[in-house]
């Protein structure tokens, strides 16, 4: 039953959210394609929390580039098209005036006109306020200070939008970082402070190690094409 359900109310998002070009892929994923480069996509968060024939549906907004996928399947083997991922996103919650978690709450007894107004105010809603931002994901500098740690994503975008020298220097600067961080755990300090010992200091090297595969084909593409 609810399989069939869920199945309805994705239905009913579909048809509506196609009305701006988005075409549903596969269970719970939108998207459109923008400048025939920029896939926007709408997912969905689903729970029960623990109430028997409901279910509650949130929604998120975000960009991938696929000229920057390309780079990604090679140096980071991910490929966030065929993911339906977003390379940047929110919550719509995120995105409303009050910031605040928003989903929707669809029971298996609502009448057709329940399902239809919470399905319009979803759709009504990431008009008013996600779209606005997805448009904003196309400017890549807007993006890029969206991005925030991104370590495998930031470098490749200066790259293809002219800024080799940047990407090279931001991927440096990330590995002195890395080299650099003491790793302790807190509760171990903790103890080697109450007993007056003073910690031994350490360098965590495993976000260096997990990193460094990604540097080495960068470098090597970057260096390939010039």
């Amino acid at each position: 039953m609810m399989k069939e359900f869920k199945k309805k109310i994705k239905g009913l998002l579909n048809d509506r959210l196609s009305e701006y070009g988005f075409q549903p892929k596969q269970d719970w994923f939108n998207t459109r394609l923008v400048d025939d480069n920029v896939f926007q996509i709408i997912d969905y968060g689903t729970a029960s929390r623990g109430e028997k024939h409901v279910i509650y549906i949130s929604m998120s907004v975000g960009v991938t580039y696929k000229n920057v996928n390309k780079y990604t399947i090679i140096c980071n083997d991910y490929d966030y098209v065929k993911l339906h991922a977003a390379m940047v996103g929110k919550t719509l919650g995120e995105l409303l005036p009050q910031k605040e978690y928003k989903s929707w709450r669809f029971a298996l007894g609502d009448n057709d006109d329940v399902i239809q107004q919470n399905v319009d105010e979803m759709v009504n809603l990431v008009v008013q306020y996600g779209f606005p931002y997805l448009q904003k994901l196309l400017d890549v500098d807007f993006l890029i200070e969206k991005m925030y740690k991104y370590r495998t994503l930031i470098p490749i975008f200066y790259y293809l939008y002219g800024r080799k020298e940047q990407a090279l220097e931001y991927i440096d600067n990330v590995i002195k970082e890395l080299s650099s961080r003491p790793a302790m755990d807190e509760d171990y300090r903790a103890i080697m402070e109450l007993y007056g010992i003073e910690p031994e200091v350490t360098v965590n090297n495993r976000a260096l190690e997990a990193y460094m595969p990604f540097v080495e084909r960068f470098r090597k593409l970057v260096n390939e094409k010039g």
